[in-house]
């Protein structure tokens, strides 16, 4: 019974979990500078800041219902205590408050500078007030805290005493227009009684508030709060990684991931090419020879359904290594005993001379034009023989169209094992788009790091709407592998005059490798 797939299995979670990988490899760096700078930041504002402390003194707002009882007054009993609480506060705020600290305190310290320093507020949902100070000096916060919280405390004692004495000289004023039998009498004993209680409430009046617990000197300070302000660089160093690498990504439109490559063509990857030095110039090495042994691997499992042998090669833009890939898999062919043709059908910048080392002469433009035989054209190089462009025509694309382009790679099928034709960029250029209809499949290859998105899709569009028989991409440009001992058994390129000796003609060696393992083809 077959395991059923997780659905962190599926290919689809693999080939994304990749791609967030090779983001996060080529972004390392702004990764690291965001991740480490920005904390190292806040740690050094945090460092130059000057040191603050904060002390706090505790104010219990009294439960008015007592004075109200002895006052003669019912309490209300829709009393709101949200209410009673917003009331205190803002109580507890107002500028009053904080210039009569200030004055207090001395110091030439105003009322304004009180009121930055202090900071009112609710211990949650309690009748309790928190009176915070906050100053360099620890001592110094301690002493505005309880001097803030006093003057509180007298400022609310003076305000009921008030409203005592106005009840008081109020019941006195009544008791001074009773008639002397009204004073003996029962109005006038209330009176008199009243008096008394209210001259006992205002020596007994405490105010709205009392002092619950005094503000001691702080010991370490409360700002700058050195581990807060470097754990929260660091979230800002994530994030400004995070938006840092996404803006890179959109803007930078080259692609740098095989994965995306094949997403973008919509066709699977046939061949990968390592970086390397040799095959700029022009030769090979030991991990370019392996990969271009795989790619035709590959591709003979692709031609084993198709009648065609031609292959035809492009690219999006130039500078991708289509040349190169055609005379690279047409020497790995040649050297596995295939008669392999390389037509250049680059006819605007023709580069293959100069790639495999050989003379200009009359190419495919002059084939084409009907002065040159396909037969005398062709020159031999590397064991394989190459149709070169041959002097720029003025109607490239017109001559690639022709019926005699058609018989030309009828012919050549007929001739060779395998036609490799190498094209212009065929997002550029049109000369490429009439020979998508007349190969038998069309490979196209990218580099990493120069293709960009944009170039991609765009003969991605090409391909798909004119029908081109697009087999697979090649992948230009990879990491050399690290294991240089899986191509060299050794480890150490031998010398030269270690290396097995050629063939005394080049014709000879070339010609043993088209007739090598087989019956020579019967021309058409």
């Amino acid at each position: 019974m077959p395991t059923p797939q997780m659905p962190n299995d599926r290919p689809e979670d693999k080939r994304a979990l990749r791609r967030e990988l090779a983001i996060l490899r080529r972004n390392w760096l702004i990764a690291l500078i965001c991740v480490v700078v920005a904390p190292i930041v806040a740690f050094a504002y945090s460092k130059a800041q000057t040191k603050e402390y904060t002390a706090t003194a505790s104010l219990l707002f009294t439960n008015q219902t007592v004075e109200a009882g002895i006052l003669g007054v019912e309490p209300a009993a829709n009393a709101d205590p949200a209410r009673e609480a917003a009331t205190n506060l803002k109580l507890a705020s107002l500028t009053t408050l904080s210039v009569r600290t200030a004055k207090a305190v001395g110091g030439g310290l105003t009322g304004a500078e009180v009121s930055e320093k202090v900071e009112v507020s609710p211990e949650g949902e309690s009748e309790l007030v928190s009176i915070a100070a906050t100053d360099p000096s620890p001592v110094f916060a301690a002493k505005l805290a309880n001097e803030f919280a006093k003057q509180f405390v007298s400022f609310g004692r003076e305000i009921e005493t008030a409203k005592v004495t106005r009840a008081q000289k109020l019941a006195e004023a009544q008791l001074e227009s009773l008639s002397s039998s009204e004073r003996s009498g029962p109005s006038g004993k209330t009176l008199e009684r009243r008096i008394v209680e209210l001259q006992a409430l205002a020596t007994i009046q405490t105010g709205r508030a009392e002092l619950a617990q005094r503000a001691t000197v702080p010991e370490s300070p409360s700002s700058p709060n050195t581990k807060r302000n470097v754990a929260l660089g660091l979230v800002v160093g994530i994030l400004l990684a995070i938006a840092a690498i996404f803006l890179r990504e959109q803007f930078d439109r080259r692609i740098r991931d095989s994965d995306e490559i094949e997403e973008l063509y919509g066709v699977p990857t046939l061949g990968t090419i390592p970086n390397s030095k040799a095959l700029a110039r022009g030769g090979t090495d030991a991990a370019v020879s392996e990969a271009m042994m795989m790619l035709r691997a590959n591709l003979r499992y692709i031609d084993a359904g198709r009648q065609s042998r031609s292959l035809l090669i492009t690219s999006a833009a130039p500078r991708e290594g289509k040349t190169m890939l055609a005379s690279s898999l047409a020497r790995a062919s040649a050297e596995a005993g295939e008669r392999v043709l390389v037509i250049e059908a680059d006819m605007r910048r023709p580069t293959l001379a100069q790639v495999l080392k050989i003379a200009p002469a009359p190419g495919i433009a002059m084939v084409l034009a009907g002065a040159e035989h396909p037969e005398t054209a062709i020159k031999q190089a590397d064991g394989i023989d190459v149709l070169l462009a041959g002097p720029p025509p003025p109607n490239p694309a017109e001559l690639l169209e022709s019926n005699r382009m058609t018989k030309l790679l009828e012919w050549a099928e007929g001739e060779y094992d395998r036609v490799i034709i190498d094209t212009p960029p065929a997002s550029l250029v049109a000369d490429a788009l009439p020979l998508f209809g007349k190969v038998g499949a069309v490979l196209t290859v990218a580099r990493l790091g120069e293709s960009t998105r944009d170039s991609v899709e765009q003969l991605s569009e090409h391909l798909r709407r004119l029908g081109a028989p697009l087999v697979g991409v090649v992948v230009n440009g990879v990491a050399r592998p690290s294991e240089t001992s899986y191509y060299r058994p050794t480890g150490i390129t031998p010398p030269a005059g270690d290396r097995p000796a050629k063939s005394s003609s080049g014709a000879e060696s070339a010609e043993n490798g088209r007739t090598r393992g087989r019956a020579p083809r019967a021309r058409r």
